[in-house]
């Protein structure tokens, strides 16, 4: 079973149970997903965070109701997950633009896709998008210990720059265990958010543990792990790096028989001898720790 035959499940055990209190948290923990891997996984096969999905499943759920039943409006309300009918109404109407009863007068017509129907949709996305591909190298990496500048990407995605200028505005005072490395690095297992999207980045470079830092660096020791080895060719002039990360998520570990390592919860962005900005010829690595999955 692959991460793409695991999301599915998760859709027809919302439709399901969609009367019921569905959150994040709650599909998280039936599935066994770490909050940062569902919310990867989820997002990148529906297109939607969990909550977005979750409330506009049960309006078009309602829809397809009010069209094809003469069931009660209100019951219709309560039976997709609505505690009230004046939330449901203005719910409707924000999305489709009409109340309940004059979508019911009207027939008027939506896109309804069942659980088969989304999963088609994403692997028809998955072929048209599909020339942008690299096939990673499974890789053990042994512990080793970073020490960089971290930012919030709570403030705006700008503050990763500000990570990158801080570091190299300070490079000089900092004994690195190599001269021709440095890191950029995702940390998602502290203060992540799945909606908004927020975690922690770090500009960084390879240190000893006894490394002693400049005020305001940050040091983060990353355990011995087994990661998916993504080289990307390019100098980023073409957002090369950005469509890496988007093939990884949105196209590689749905359909890869692997899971993130929920004791990680990170990635990182590797750069050596070969990364050079001003050719195009420049490469650099991104490395995803991953597990095998399991059944």
């Amino acid at each position: 079973m692959n991460n793409l035959q695991l999301v599915e499940r998760v859709l027809y055990y919302i439709d399901n149970h969609i009367d019921e209190e569905l959150t994040y948290e709650r599909l998280a923990e039936v599935f066994g997903y770490s909050s940062f891997h569902f919310h990867k996984i989820f997002s990148s096969v529906t297109e939607m965070t969990i909550t977005e999905y979750i409330r506009k499943r049960r309006l078009t759920i309602a829809h397809h109701k009010l069209c094809s039943t003469t069931e009660n409006i209100s019951d219709i309300c309560y039976s997709v997950g609505f505690n009230s009918i004046q939330t449901f109404n203005r719910a409707f109407k924000d999305t489709f633009g009409m109340q309940p009863l004059v979508a019911r007068e009207t027939q008027a017509k939506i896109t309804y896709r069942s659980v088969k129907e989304i999963i088609r949709g994403y692997l028809k996305r998955v072929e048209v998008n599909g020339v942008f591909a690299i096939e990673p190298k499974i890789v053990t990496k042994e512990e080793f210990v970073i020490a960089g500048y971290r930012k919030h990407t709570r403030d705006g995605y700008g503050v990763i720059g500000e990570a990158w200028f801080e570091l190299k505005s300070n490079m000089d005072s900092l004994k690195r265990k190599n001269e021709h490395t440095m890191y950029g690095f995702e940390d998602y297992s502290e203060e992540f958010t799945a909606d908004p999207l927020a975690f922690y980045y770090m500009a960084g470079v390879e240190v000893d543990k006894e490394t002693e830092l400049p005020e305001g660096m940050y040091r983060k020791v990353v355990p011995k792990a087994e990661y998916a080895v993504f080289t990307v060719n390019g100098n980023n002039a073409n957002g090369e790096i950005g469509q890496a990360f988007r093939y990884i998520y949105n196209v590689w570990l749905p359909n890869a028989e692997y899971c993130l390592d929920e004791e990680l919860l990170l990635d990182f962005e590797y750069y050596d001898e070969r990364w050079d900005c001003q050719l195009q010829t420049a490469q650099m690595d991104i490395y995803v720790p991953i597990k095998k999955l399991e059944g």
